[in-house]
């Protein structure tokens, strides 16, 4: 519930949808992408990608900055702007500096989301509090806004990604498989307190490094070699570093074909000559583009389970979780 400027109060359909089901993946999203009307001007930007597509497997925990900071709806919109070198928040007409009452806002709310288990964030381009990259009057530049710049600082392996972004396929692909890999990790490290697990966990993890970067897993591998003079924390938190920026790296047709022949040719040996056939057609046609990923992938799957293969079996490209396996075939 927010309060508009005449002292009217108004309710939103995903305000307090801060869900209770822990098992849920929650990420946190720029509210007016709900479909809230806490634009500045009394509107929305609701996301369809978002809602539609997304919303069917995360649960979302909205923010809207200007809103929760007490600025009402509706209001004089904001804009970024230099002062003296200083990046300030201000009223486009009126000229009114809002930069202490947001950024008051901003350590709060921070602080709040800290407890809030979030695994993502969806943010509002151009937004000049959830802009990842917003214009600053008078500087010729361009950075966060003041609630992403603080979220980034913050949560810097956070998966974030703004609105327009979702436009495209790949993108959305790449925010949704880095949501899902942040999650595993951040439950392993909160159940596990071994160095000894944590190489486990990334050698189960070495395909899917592979097809963003063939050098990731080796690389982040070397801060195993460091363990015995760093602490579990600082061991946990390079390594968590070291993998999602990995991620970042967008996978590509080449390089899924690529990790996928790796498991053919492991298969090969162990599975009846049909079989080969019928693996080999499926990852040409991948290749071909005749079949999405999903085909010689579920293959795959299949049969690195029905032969319990001990290379492949456990690999977090080819076994994903239920609700990342329904949702990558639907982004």
């Amino acid at each position: 519930m927010v309060s508009r400027s005449n002292g009217e109060t108004v309710s939103f359909r995903y305000a307090s949808r801060m869900p209770n089901d822990e098992a849920s993946v929650k990420i946190g999203i720029s509210q007016c992408l709900l479909g809230d009307a806490v634009r500045y001007d009394g509107a929305d930007k609701r996301s369809t990608l978002a809602v539609d597509l997304l919303g069917e497997v995360f649960a979302f925990v909205p923010v809207c900055p200007e809103v929760e900071a007490g600025m009402g709806v509706p209001r004089e919109p904001v804009k970024l702007q230099d002062s003296g070198g200083r990046t300030a928040v201000v009223g486009t007409e009126s000229g009114t500096d809002h930069t202490e009452t947001m950024a008051r806002f901003v350590v709060r709310k921070i602080e709040d989301l800290a407890g809030a288990n979030l695994r993502g964030f969806i943010l509002k381009s151009g937004s000049p509090s959830c802009g990842m990259e917003v214009a600053v009057e008078g500087s010729g530049t361009a950075q966060p806004g003041l609630f992403a710049r603080a979220l980034e600082e913050s949560f810097p392996d956070l998966p974030k990604i703004e609105e327009t972004a979702l436009r495209d396929a790949g993108a959305r692909q790449g925010f949704v498989e880095r949501v899902f890999a942040y999650d595993r990790q951040m439950r392993f490290l909160v159940k596990e307190r071994s160095v000894g697990q944590l190489v486990m966990a990334h050698a189960q993890a070495k395909l899917q490094l592979d097809v963003h970067s063939p050098d990731a897993h080796a690389e982040i591998s070397a801060v195993f070699k460091k363990a015995a003079d760093l602490s579990y924390q600082e061991v946990t938190a390079q390594y968590l570093t070291g993998f999602m920026a990995a991620l970042q790296t967008p996978a590509t047709p080449a390089s899924h074909f690529a990790v996928m022949k790796t498991v053919f040719e492991g298969l090969k040996g162990s599975v009846e000559p049909g079989v080969q056939k019928e693996l080999a057609r499926a990852l040409q046609e991948y290749r071909q583009g005749s079949v999405p990923l999903s085909v010689p992938l579920t293959l795959l799957r299949h049969y690195v389970r029905v032969q319990e293969h001990p290379r492949f079996n456990q690999q977090t490209y080819l076994e994903p979780e239920p609700r990342e396996l329904i949702l990558r075939t639907r982004v």
